[in-house]
């Protein structure tokens, strides 16, 4: 009778907290589908001609090795390679050189190298419960929002003004407000901020008086604040330099970053969350880790190894191909005004255009998008429909445009000879 007591008991207690869950508008449940990853699934490794990518164009690894020859040390440990398991948080070697990337403020300690997918989907569960409220900045990639909104947290959306004919920007004073600060108001209990600057896909972003203004935010709120910064580096106007990285501005501050995007290396799937080891952030994520990839590939960590000891050169490489990227894109939407509205990026790798045109919405860029690939190979984003995953039919006509592969003019230029083609020529209302 008394274990049929305590289990009756605790059947309530279970009920009662789900009942309060549900009137409180908390659902844990799996993440929805990833739109965009769903989308170049279906199209990436088949579409010839490629202008949406936010990657800069990978390394052979014959051009890696090559880059590398004159390290001795680095070529050794490649050559002597065990291909047995290794330590959970990362090679040590490895972590030291990932650390040294960053202030002398930082040390491996502070570093743990993951997927960097696995990097946002550790830093979620380590960070948010049910009923937690985070803000994430809007539009985002999706697993910065989705995997928190599926733990039952409450998403709030530090939205990007403008859009259209007007450049897409992010206002600080948003964020206060939606902190509670605004007008002197007391912060509201926000757990995380997550941030993503340079910014995928608007290719906004911060000065560093906003960025030391969203810190002092986060600290008034006593949040943490994950900045995905996957693009630090790849910044190329006076007025928006780099920034300096959030796990040294904050000390709860939070870098995710890697090897995928300016250092073109995305095949090697190596990534890394820092953050100061005295918040307990790295060590929640490290007892996450036991259940998610255990540990790296031992390969990828060397190979990572020795391209970090060549940063600099391969942030050159990336920096020329973005520049020379960015130039060609500059010049397409010069020679045709009539086809979108565009502003050139503030910094990073990828820009967001919007096609010009009454009433057009997401639903209206997908058939688009999916009709030109078909007929031509030429491959963009619809960006309402992959970014804007609440409204899937609303999110206005953007597009996401990558400035990163070395063949971009060549791809721009098929898109162009499509122009001449009446179903081309502009997106239209679909049918």
């Amino acid at each position: 009778m008394i274990t049929k007591a305590l289990v009756g008991a605790a059947a309530g207690v279970v009920a009662c907290l789900v009942l309060r869950r549900r009137k409180a508008g908390i659902s844990p449940n799996n993440p929805r589908t990833f739109v965009l990853e769903r989308f170049f699934a279906e199209f990436e490794f088949s579409a010839k001609h490629q202008i949406c990518n936010s990657d800069v164009s990978a390394l052979s690894m014959r051009e890696l090795l090559a880059l590398c020859a004159d390290d001795a040390e680095s070529m050794r440990g490649w050559e002597e390679l065990s291909l047995g398991y290794t330590e959970s948080r990362g090679d040590p070697t490895l972590l030291s050189e990932i650390a040294s990337v960053y202030g002398p403020a930082i040390c491996a300690d502070d570093v743990l190298e993951c997927v960097p997918a696995e990097g946002i989907l550790l830093s979620a569960q380590a960070l948010v419960q049910p009923g937690d409220d985070i803000i994430v900045v809007w539009p985002a990639y999706q697993s910065l929002f989705e995997i928190a909104r599926a733990r039952g947290a409450r998403v709030h959306k530090w939205a990007a003004r403008g859009g259209g004919a007007e450049r897409l920007r992010f206002d600080v004073d948003d964020l206060a407000s939606l902190c509670g600060l605004a007008a002197g108001g007391k912060p509201g209990r926000i757990k995380a901020i997550v941030i993503n600057f340079p910014h995928n896909p608007t290719g906004a972003h911060l000065t560093a008086a906003e960025q030391a203004r969203v810190v002092t935010i986060a600290r008034a709120c006593g949040a943490f604040v994950l900045s995905d910064e996957m693009y630090r580096g790849l910044e190329y106007t006076p007025s928006h330099p780099t920034l300096p990285p959030m796990c040294e501005a904050y000390e709860r501050g939070i870098s995710l970053a890697g090897m995928s995007k300016v250092y073109a290396l995305p095949g090697l799937r190596v990534g890394w969350l820092v953050s100061p080891s005295a918040n307990g952030f790295i060590e929640s994520c490290a007892r996450l880790k036991d259940y998610t990839t255990i540990c790296g590939s031992a390969p990828s960590e060397a190979l990572a190894l020795m391209a970090l000891r060549r940063r600099d050169a391969l942030l050159a490489r990336s920096r020329k191909i973005v520049a020379d990227g960015l130039a060609a894109v500059d010049a397409f939407f010069g020679r045709h005004p009539h086809l979108a509205h565009y502003h050139p990026p503030m910094a990073g790798p990828i820009c967001y255009p919007c096609f010009k045109g009454d009433g057009l919405g997401a639903a209206d860029v997908m058939a688009y998008a999916r009709t030109l690939v078909g007929e031509t190979g030429v491959l963009m984003l619809p960006g309402g429909a992959c970014y804007d995953v609440d409204d899937a039919t609303g999110g206005g006509a953007h597009f996401r445009v990558g400035l990163g592969r070395i063949d971009v003019a060549d791809s721009l230029r098929v898109y162009e000879r499509a122009l001449v083609d009446p179903r081309f020529a502009t997106c239209q209302k679909a049918t």
